[in-house]
C-alpha cells in the first residue's frame, strides 16, 4: 500500500522527465481522492474526458487496435491507436499531433488503488528519440490535464480555464 509514498520525496508537481538510454520520456504521478474505478471511468468515458482534457475526444474505440482521436468536429488535433487495455488498471495508446513530422510516441495510463477511497494515476509518455516539439508541448500539457482530471473528480467541476 505504501509503494508510492517515497515518490513524494523526489517528485515535483510537474512530474519527471527522464532519459532512458537515448530516448526521452515524461512521467507524471498524481494522487486522486477517488477510488480507482472512478479514475478508470474518467479515462475511458467520452463525456467525462471532455470535461478535463484540453481538447474534446472525437473518437474512442476502447479495444486493442481501436482508434483514439482528439479534436473538434472533423478537425483532429491528436490521433493514435489503442495498443493495450486492461480494465480497470492500464490503458496504452500511440500519440501524434496531426501534421507533425515528429515520430509517433506512446502514452500509458496506470491506475493503482491506494487505500479505500483514493488511487494513484501514473501517466508515462515515452518513445521520444530526442526532445522535440511534441515533447515540449506534452511536458506542460500532461500536468495541466492531470490537474484538471483530479479537480473534476474531486469537486465535480472543471478547472476555470482562462478565456484568452
Amino acid at each position: 500500500m505504501f509503494r508510492y509514498l517515497p515518490a513524494i520525496l523526489w517528485m515535483t508537481a510537474t512530474g519527471i522527465a527522464a532519459e532512458t538510454g537515448e530516448k526521452q520520456e515524461l512521467h507524471h504521478t498524481i494522487y486522486i481522492g477517488k477510488p480507482a474505478a472512478a479514475v478508470w471511468e474518467a479515462l475511458t468515458e467520452k463525456k467525462i474526458i471532455d470535461t478535463y482534457y484540453l481538447v474534446p475526444v472525437s473518437t474512442l474505440e476502447l479495444k486493442a487496435g481501436g482508434k483514439i482521436a482528439y479534436g473538434k468536429g472533423t478537425s483532429e488535433l491528436i490521433t493514435g491507436t489503442i495498443t493495450e487495455i486492461e480494465a480497470p488498471a492500464k490503458l496504452v495508446h500511440t500519440f501524434r499531433f496531426t501534421g507533425s513530422e515528429d515520430p509517433e510516441t506512446t502514452v500509458t495510463y496506470e491506475v493503482h488503488p491506494f487505500g479505500d477511497g483514493m488511487c494513484v494515476l501514473e501517466i508515462t509518455h515515452s518513445g521520444f528519440p530526442e526532445k522535440n516539439e511534441t515533447y515540449s508541448k506534452i511536458s506542460s500539457g500532461w500536468p495541466m490535464i492531470a490537474s484538471s482530471l483530479k479537480t473534476v473528480l474531486e469537486t465535480g467541476n472543471p478547472l476555470p480555464w482562462p478565456k484568452e
